[in-house]
């Protein structure tokens, strides 16, 4: 009992109160500081959003201007912009992978970098093509390699205050395009697009700074925690009374079996030496040896499995302590995509005081032929965002598919809007404010949806599915907009529409499909969306080039919109069908069945 006693939590009496003290072989895991430099990290991936996101909701307003250049047609030129949109998105998996290979701050500065140069090159180009593969492609990719770790690093450094901080962070995409949009404008009338690409890879350059402020949280250990402040959180973390005490009686249960279970070993301990010896001095023969040999293993199963008890109330302490570094790596976390306060999570309400630790997956271990171990990071954590296991739940199908619905026209608004206002006799510099209208009350929809979503009460799904159903209603009424007044209108209205759907986005895949499955989900949606928001562009600006007006184009895109709103109103009742199917075929699974009964032994 001596070698379980260091890997299970050691208990002592301290001032009157029970204390837990983890062994030393426990396992470290990542604590937030909820404050301190995370505040730093929040700042930083606010601007790396404001610069990042700014530039791709601001771009569709270069799109005119590469026309003109080229004397090519605008659905030619728009394949810049839906490629940059596109490879920002499809990026995301992999990103993700390089961040746990490699870290937040290699990962963010190198796609700082990347798009940069991208930039800078494509300000050079001869020929549209040539744009397609610096801005598009390269500079597609650059962003995603920004953005991702900017998102993501935020919720490693907060707990509590994890929704306020993200909601910070995001909120710079709708503050990029509220003053990116007119910078560009005026950019473009300046200096030209070539001009505005330098300018633009100069600010992408900045991100660089701000993802060298992404430092790595180092694992940590509570060394010594008591019951009463455990208490103190759940009670601060609003845990309901009941639910504490029940919680306190099943730990008093457990001890007593625990006691139990020494006492068990200690007589199974003493049968066994017993055992051993009577095989020494007697000879048994026929059925008395192989009961004697069955009453020995089964002591040994007995033991067995009391040595391997206290490696699970330990968390596997000595697996654990194997994958320590592996750990802290972002896509070991089942939450690391997601962006809602810890409150909606019943891993977080049940147990505050243990939720880092169910929420940490254990890396898989490899060892090489000499021995040392091997850990694939990068193949690790793209395999965990792209398993197509998920495909077959109904509920993920529906909700992917209507994802993928949805950036058909997600970007079109941000392309044609200024030249539709345009159209109407606005000048370039009214144009381009809509999109700043988009931006600012985009901002303002993410803080009201974020405060709307940590109320337990409000049905995330339905306001999804209302403000994709509004995005959608007031695009295909665009064209009947006659006044620039009108257009500012839909601007606002849009811009809410959006907000919701951005910030309700892994909020809802963890109430339809779980904390578990959020990584998988996120990830698939991120390669489909991306597929889509590269076509959705280049679609609408055809119908443009055949009619010579942009009334199609938002057809086409609030249509698209308004589908997926559609699609997205039955997920609740399928989704709940779903977990039935679930559960009655895992309730089928867990019956016992007839043992058979054991043939006859011959005596000798």
């Amino acid at each position: 009992m001596a070698t379980n006693k260091s890997a299970v939590e050691l208990k002592e009496m301290k001032n009157g109160e029970i204390v837990e003290e983890d062994s030393d072989d426990g396992p470290a895991h990542i604590v937030p500081p909820d404050g301190g430099w995370g505040w730093v990290v929040m700042i930083a991936s606010f601007f790396c959003n404001i610069i990042v996101d700014g530039i791709i909701f601001s771009f569709g307003l270069v799109v005119t201007n590469l026309a003109e250049s080229f004397e090519v047609p605008v659905s030619t030129v728009s394949w810049v912009a839906s490629l940059l949109a596109g490879f920002y998105l499809l990026a995301g998996p992999f990103v993700s992978s390089l961040s746990t290979r490699f870290g937040f701050r290699t990962v963010a500065c190198a796609g700082s970098v990347v798009a940069g140069l991208s930039f800078a090159v494509a300000s050079l180009a001869m020929s549209v093509e040539f744009l397609y593969v610096f801005i598009g492609v390269l500079g597609g990719i650059g962003m995603g390699l920004v953005y991702v770790p900017a998102v993501v690093a935020v919720g490693f450094y907060f707990e509590k205050r994890r929704a306020l901080a993200t909601g910070i962070a995001v909120c710079g995409s709708g503050i990029g395009t509220f003053v990116l949009a007119p910078f560009t404008t005026w950019l473009l009338g300046y200096y030209g697009w070539r001009g505005t690409l330098l300018i633009h890879a100069g600010l992408v350059l900045n991100c660089a700074i701000f993802g060298a402020m992404f430092r790595p949280l180092e694992p940590t250990k509570k060394s010594k925690v008591t019951r009463r402040q455990l208490a103190d959180e759940e009670v601060s973390a609003g845990t309901p009374l009941m639910v504490r005490i029940k919680r306190e009686r099943d730990e008093k249960l457990r001890n007593d079996e625990q006691q139990e279970t020494m006492n068990q070993q200690q007589q199974t301990d003493h049968f066994h030496s017993s055992t051993n010896s009577l095989n020494n001095t007697v000879k048994l023969v026929g059925i008395k040896a192989k009961r004697s040999s069955t009453l020995t293993d089964s002591a040994s199963s007995l033991g067995k499995k009391e040595k391997e008890t206290p490696l699970l109330l330990a968390a596997a302490g000595s697996k654990r302590s194997l994958a320590n570094q592996d750990e802290v790596q972002p896509l070991n976390r089942d939450d690391a995509f997601y962006t809602g306060s810890l409150q909606r999570l019943p891993q977080y309400r049940e147990n505050p005081a243990s939720y880092h630790a169910s929420v940490t997956r254990i890396p898989e271990i490899v060892e090489e032929t000499d021995g040392k171990k091997k850990s694939n990071g990068c193949v690790r954590a793209v395999s965990s965002l792209i398993q197509f296991s998920l495909f077959k739940s109904p509920t993920f199908n529906l909700l992917c598919f209507a994802s993928f619905i949805t950036f058909l026209g997600f970007f079109v608004p941000f392309m044609f809007l200024a030249a539709r206002a345009e159209q109407l006799g606005a000048d370039k510099e009214s144009a381009s404010f809509l999109l700043s209208i988009i931006g600012i009350t985009n901002t303002l929809g993410r803080v009201v949806c974020g405060a709307l979503s940590d109320h337990p009460k409000v049905n995330v799904l339905m306001v999804n599915n209302a403000a994709l159903t509004l995005g959608g209603v007031v695009t295909i009424a665009t064209p009947f907009f006659p006044a620039y007044e009108m257009l500012i209108v839909y601007a606002c209205l849009f811009g809410l529409s959006i907000a919701c759907f951005a910030s309700l986005r892994s909020i809802l895949m963890v109430e339809l499909l779980g904390l578990e499955n959020l990584t998988n989900a996120f990830g698939l949606c991120l390669m489909f969306t991306g597929v889509s928001a590269t076509v959705g562009g280049p679609l609408a600006s055809m119908f443009y080039d055949a009619t010579n007006d942009y009334d199609a184009s938002f057809y086409l895109s609030g249509s698209m919109i308004l589908i997926s709103g559609i699609l997205c109103y039955p997920l609740g009742y399928i989704n709940r069908w779903e977990k039935k199917r679930n559960n009655a075929t895992q309730h089928n699974k867990q019956k016992v069945k007839p043992v058979p009964e054991p043939a006859p032994v011959a005596v000798a």
